[in-house]
């Protein structure tokens, strides 16, 4: 799905160590924040120099940026993916659900990244326009429209389902949830089913 590695391998000239450098971050600014984290462990993490870095990113700020915004891009045509999908909402949210969570089992830190709250990261939500949030409004406003889901406001409910996902790796880095997540994702669907007006029974 929108692992970090699948997403770079659609990149024939991605230069390798600028990859190396990326997942490395990553992880690192997922577990300590972007704050906590410095060019140096980066480069200790990833197996590169600090030169290394300087040659692909102008400083640290930068590789936290690009490494948001390329998972932000994968995360947001993951959604527009399963919207574009034909058949009924609930199947297509289902089969949205199930690929989060297993790409989560997969590739923890993206959607950990994700889930930080750093100026950094606003800036670059606000310079790449379309986002997740966004594609996610698209979808529930399409089934509300195709009266699948009742009327609604598509971009709270949107909002409280893209929370809920974050949340759900949060828990789970901090001991609260066991992994895998995956096999939790028939009842994560059955909430988030609720949230968008539909009783147990409609789903």
């Amino acid at each position: 799905m929108f692992t970090y590695d699948m997403f770079m391998k659609k990149k024939p000239h991605f230069d390798s160590k600028k990859k190396e450098i990326l997942q490395a971050a990553m992880k690192l600014f997922a577990e300590k924040g972007v704050d906590g984290v410095s060019v140096k462990e980066i480069g200790a993490a990833a197996g590169v120099t600090d030169a290394a870095i300087y040659k692909h990113f102008t400083n640290k700020d930068a590789v936290a940026a690009e490494a948001f915004d390329e998972y932000c891009g994968s995360y947001t045509r993951l959604v527009d993916e399963y919207a574009a999908r034909p058949g009924p909402f609930t199947e297509r949210l289902s089969a949205l659900v199930t690929r989060v969570l297993e790409s989560y089992d997969e590739d923890k830190y993206g959607l950990l990244l994700l889930s930080q709250h750093h100026e950094l990261f606003t800036e670059v939500v606000k310079s790449r326009g379309r986002q997740p949030l966004d594609a996610l409004e698209d979808l529930l406003e399409q089934a509300v429209l195709q009266r699948d889901i009742p009327p609604q406001k598509t971009r709270l409910t949107a909002v409280l389902i893209i929370g809920a996902f974050s949340q759900l790796a949060i828990s789970t880095m901090q001991g609260e949830l066991e992994e895998p997540l995956s096999p939790l994702a028939p009842e994560v669907t059955a909430h988030l089913l609720a949230l968008t007006g539909l009783e147990k029974g409609q789903a």
